[in-house]
């Protein structure tokens, strides 16, 4: 199995996926969170209901979102969660304001019980997007200084430099642009908003895919040193055939793990467990083919000197 002799076409399918991933941003944007944009989440169980006691023609959502306004002066979107649960978003409200209000209905539906109330202001949202980025920025430095560090003693002409900086291209330039592209094609359509949540799918998946990656990069430091720096398209070609069914296995392990629970997880974590889904996917498929080329086209150059 020649994998790297097809590398034109892996890093082909790759730049296509990678440029219209781009495309999705800069036309679709991100739908931030009130963790990012600031503002109010609240969820509501609603049980009992007496349609006759609704105004005519009113439905619950209808109901909620008139009586928020007229009791906090803020517009406020309404979301079915299952039978009898709904999802509030708005801008800030205070304790009080929210309290005044889930008062001033009971009136009409006496049996609503608040499930979660989350309030964010603006300032603190801008916070959380700075420090946000600046974990994705310290992650993906750590990674590069860790694999400098540990593929060290790899022969020349190869470098430790340049087993870390391949990795992090492939994170980087392949797995998280891809990944914010679909999360922006989400957030348009069906609503998914980049929160905290979605920083933290991000970070899991620098973590998964860099494993994956080293296990491949170390059977090719092994296959080095044991039988040294020439003809190293076959040794690396070879380490990649070494452990493809290994970390395919136990990526889908995995991804049968998240398939459940994205399935069956409920609305709070659907996006989330996708998110981690499609990572899972992207992580794998850049650790064999395109991390792996990317090494290869580093050692030519470094060669040619």
């Amino acid at each position: 199995m020649n994998i790297l002799g097809a590398r034109k076409i892996w890093l082909t399918i790759s730049a296509v996926l990678v440029a219209v991933s781009i495309a999705a941003m800069a036309v679709y944007g991100f739908r931030p969170g009130i963790d990012f944009a600031g503002g109010t989440l609240l969820e509501v169980r609603i049980d009992n209901v007496d349609q006759s006691k609704l105004p005519a023609g009113t439905s619950i959502e209808s109901y909620l979102t008139e009586t928020y306004k007229s009791s906090t002066g803020q517009e406020m979107v309404a979301q079915k969660e299952g039978e009898n649960q709904f999802l509030l978003r708005s801008k800030s409200v205070t304790n009080e304001q929210k309290n005044a209000w889930i008062e001033s209905i009971k009136t009409v539906l006496p049996q609503v019980t608040e499930l979660r109330f989350e309030s964010v202001s603006p300032t603190l949202g801008g916070e959380v997007v700075r420090k946000a980025v600046l974990a994705v920025i310290v992650a993906m430095l750590a990674i590069l200084l860790y694999l400098a560090y540990a593929f060290r003693r790899v022969p020349k002409p190869t470098s430790s430099w340049q087993f870390g900086a391949a990795a992090v291209i492939a994170l980087l330039a392949h797995d998280v642009i891809i990944l914010l592209g679909v999360y922006s094609v989400m957030g348009h359509f069906w609503g998914a908003e980049a929160d905290s949540m979605f920083i933290t799918a991000l970070l899991t998946l620098l973590g998964f895919s860099v494993h994956d990656t080293i296990v491949t990069f170390d059977r090719l430091r092994e296959n080095l040193l044991k039988r040294g720096p020439s003809d190293f398209e076959k040794k690396m070609n070879d380490s990649i055939v070494e452990t493809v069914t290994r970390s395919i296995n136990t990526s889908f392990t995995v991804a049968l793990v998240l398939g459940a629970m994205v399935l069956m997880g409920g609305s709070t974590i659907f996006f989330f467990t996708l998110s981690l889904l499609i990572g899972i996917i992207l992580g794998t498929y850049s650790s064999i083919f395109v991390a792996s080329p990317l090494l290869l086209m580093w050692y030519r150059m470094s060669e040619k000197k």
